[in-house]
């Protein structure tokens, strides 16, 4: 299953009441499953399904009546730039698989070439920084408080150097990138799109144009689109800057 196929699918009772379209989705916090769907009314109002309330997904969403009052999980990863640990650019996070396997894999696209990753590989910060496999990443370095205990004399030991040197890096590479990011992540998951300009054109798989490229998102724009399963292209299209 891919996470961006949740996007713009409308949400539906299992008797066929409109409940409104999907906007965005989160994540568990290993990453690894969906924690929530991020919705809008017909009025475009927010409102977010727990996993647990989806009862099937296939050209709708079919959900029960279960909502939650704020969103749960972590923000989707999807269009985070991804970076090598060794500080090369590796490429952008196009989506996210789930499997039958209990892990979870990142689709990464660079140049018009995708690969998919273990999310198990990846460290989440400002930027995705991959690591050879699960076992080469860090350590995490935030760790629940310890007992105080008596000073010892002497000198307390240092951390490998090949550990505290890949943790410098991966601290350089979030600093440099965490103003824009943090933008980007924000954009992103915003669901009121309406009165942005729309940078490149959209077209839907026929190749018919959504919206065409110095138009202005209205309602219109944002129902056509919904139909058409295009509001995440619309709404990457509406931040890109080429």
């Amino acid at each position: 299953m891919q996470l961006s196929s949740f996007i713009g699918k409308p949400v539906l009772s299992p008797s066929g009441e409109n409940y409104g379209y999907v906007t965005g989705a989160r994540l568990t916090k290993d990453r690894n499953t969906l924690a929530c769907l991020v919705c809008a009314d017909a009025e475009e109002e927010e409102f977010y399904l727990p996993r647990r309330a989806v009862l099937s997904s296939g050209d709708a969403v079919i959900a029960n009546r279960v909502r939650l009052t704020a969103p749960t999980g972590v923000p989707s990863p999807i269009g985070t730039e991804v970076y090598l640990h060794t500080g090369e650019a590796r490429g952008t996070v196009a989506d996210v698989l789930f499997g039958e396997s209990a892990e979870a894999f990142l689709v990464v696209v660079k140049d018009g070439v995708s690969e998919s990753v273990p999310v198990s590989c990846a460290v989440f910060g400002a930027r995705i920084i991959l690591y050879p496999d699960a076992a080469s990443k860090p350590a995490a370095r935030h760790t629940a408080p310890r007992e105080k205990r008596p000073k010892k004399s002497g000198t307390a030991p240092k951390p490998a150097p090949e550990r505290e040197t890949a943790i410098a890096r991966e601290a350089a590479i979030e600093r440099e990138a965490a103003p824009a990011a943090r933008k980007n992540a924000y954009d992103l998951n915003r669901t009121n799109l309406l009165g942005r300009t729309v940078q490149r054109s959209v077209f839907d798989r026929y190749g018919t144009v959504i919206a065409a490229a110095g138009d202005r998102v209205t309602p219109a724009v944002l129902a056509a689109a919904r139909r058409a399963n295009c509001l995440l292209q619309l709404a990457v299209n509406t931040l890109t800057r080429r």
